[in-house]
């Protein structure tokens, strides 16, 4: 992995975008949310570096029922089948205690309610 790949990677951030999620029963697209802001903290492996984020999602207006925040985890790499290709990832992440507690200590930097 060169320093431009390492620097794109660094600065990917889906920050403005919308979530949706399908519901299980009826297949349709539900709009969640807002992504508000991320932290991070980047992972290097050999050629394999991972951008892990943590996310505070803006709740859609009409959810009035939940709370104004959702909280997601996941990741940023790049794919292995097309290597210039960045893609998201939120399965089998693993992470030390510590470089958690540093994601975790970025977010109440930001003023975030999760700890």
């Amino acid at each position: 992995m060169n320093d431009d790949q390492k620097l794109r990677l660094e600065s990917w951030s889906r920050k403005g975008k919308e979530v949706w999620f399908k519901d299980k029963g009826s297949g349709e697209k539900q709009l969640w949310g807002t992504i508000e802001d991320e932290v991070y903290v980047m992972v290097d492996g050999d050629d394999d570096p991972y951008k892990h984020v943590l996310q505070r999602i803006r709740r859609a207006t009409y959810r009035t029922w939940d709370p104004p925040y959702y909280y997601r985890t996941g990741y940023y790499t790049f794919s292995r089948k097309v290597p210039s290709r960045l893609v998201w990832g939120q399965y089998a992440q693993l992470l030390t205690e510590d470089t958690y507690r540093e994601l975790l200590k970025k977010a109440k930097g930001k003023g975030w309610g999760l700890c």
